[in-house]
Order: structure tokens, then sequence, then C-alpha cells
């Protein structure tokens, strides 16, 4: 399930961009924590699809755990841009996560299966630190973002709760986006059983803290609810 829920056409072109020099096993497990929010955030809450320009202006990539002594697992951490963090939703990741790679482990690479591993630490790359393009359509999902702060309250922890109430995901290839998310039978589900109150606050605390009082999930899309149609033209700008 792990590498399978791996294996969206976002992180694929994210690990696998000549730019960046990215593969799965050098980001750290938060890393990937801040892609599945931000791909999620993208399609049930903007309506889009994952927009890589808006990724890169939040954030960028550093060599972990320094620049003189990288990891080969998890030598590539995802952070905030300085400056950003209070310009996208709120969310506290939990403390470090500690003794991560004792619980990883590989297995045999049969054909048409897992991508390609090139053996190493990650490079670090001039494109890490670059802040994308498109400044048009960031600057106009920026103010989105301030819309469903301001009339939501959207943050991290509601993204958390509405992927996991939807059963699916994030960044597991579906066959279609998160805006057209149908009912209890969608077929991006991994599981029909639905989840306890209890095992959600679970799951939220197990990735995010200081999450107090009631979440809210809405202003999020779906297929009864569909983005504005501005929003869905920004996927074929050029």
């Amino acid at each position: 399930m792990f590498f399978e829920a791996l294996d969206s056409p976002f992180l694929i072109f994210f690990r696998s961009s000549s730019s960046l020099g990215i593969q799965v096993h050098h980001l750290t497990p938060n890393s990937i924590l801040h892609i599945s929010i931000f791909v999620h955030l993208c399609e049930a809450f903007l309506g889009i699809e994952p927009h890589f320009d808006l990724c890169q202006y939040f954030f960028h990539l550093k060599l972990q755990p320094s620049d003189s002594k990288v990891d080969v697992v998890g030598g590539a951490g995802m952070q905030f841009r300085q400056g950003k963090k209070l310009l996208y939703i709120p969310y506290e990741l939990t403390d470090k996560v500690i003794n991560w790679k004792e619980m990883w482990f590989y297995v045999k690479n049969d054909p048409s299966s897992l991508p390609h591993r090139t053996p190493g630490p990650p490079i670090k790359r001039s494109s890490w630190n670059s802040r994308g393009g498109n400044v048009d359509h960031v600057n106009f999902l920026l103010e989105e973002i301030e819309k469903l702060k301001a009339d939501h309250q959207i943050s991290g922890a509601s993204v958390v709760v509405h992927w996991t109430l939807q059963r699916i995901q994030p960044l597991q290839r579906r066959v279609h986006l998160g805006f057209q998310y149908t009912s209890e039978e969608d077929p991006t589900r991994f599981t029909r059983s639905k989840i306890s109150e209890v095992e959600l606050k679970d799951q939220v605390g197990r990735l995010l803290k200081n999450v107090v009082g009631a979440v809210e999930i809405a202003g999020s899309f779906r297929a009864g609810r569909r983005p504005r149609e501005v929003l869905l033209r920004l996927v074929d700008c050029s």
C-alpha cells in the first residue's frame, strides 16, 4: 500500500523532474505529508490539479540532516520558505519523526512495478530553491486560499479530515481528481468501511499537533459541487 500510495502523477513529476532529481526514498516522512496536504488542498478545496508552481511558491527542498552530511534515505526535506507559512493554510506537523528508517524495507523491483531507483543520496540543485513561474496563477490561487481560511476556517487538519472521511490516499494513482469524488461508492476509495470519530481523531493527532476544537471541511468540491470554470481553466493555461 505504501508504494502504491506514492504513485500519483503529481508525485511522479515531482520526484522524476530532471531539475529536482528527487526520488521517493530521498524524502522525509514530513515531506510526504506536506505533499499530501498540498495535493488534496488543490484537488478538493481549490478545485484544480495540483499546481507545481504554487507548491514551489510555498516550499523548497533542503538537504538532511545537513549540507555536510546527507542521508541516502530521507536526505531531502521539504520546508516552508521564509515568510510563506502565514500565507498558507495553518497546521503544525507532529514533532520530528524519530527512528522511522528502521521501519522501512526494500523489496524486489519487478518490471513495470516500482519506479527505478538510482543509488546514493540526493544532490542539491539550484532548482530546489526555485520559486516557480505562472505568477498570475499563483496570485489568483493565493487569493482563493485566503477566502478558504476566512470563509470556512480551512486548515491542514481540515484537509486531513476530509481525505480520511473520503477514505482515499491523496498520493495514490486514482481514476479521477478529488473534486470529482462522488459518494461512498466512489472508485477512488481504498475501503468501503467508514471511520469512527475516535479513529479519525487518533489519525489526525498522529499527523498534526495542537488541533483543538471542531475541524471545518466546508467549502470543498465534489462531483455534485464542481469548481468554477475559471479554476478549471487554470489547469490548461500555459
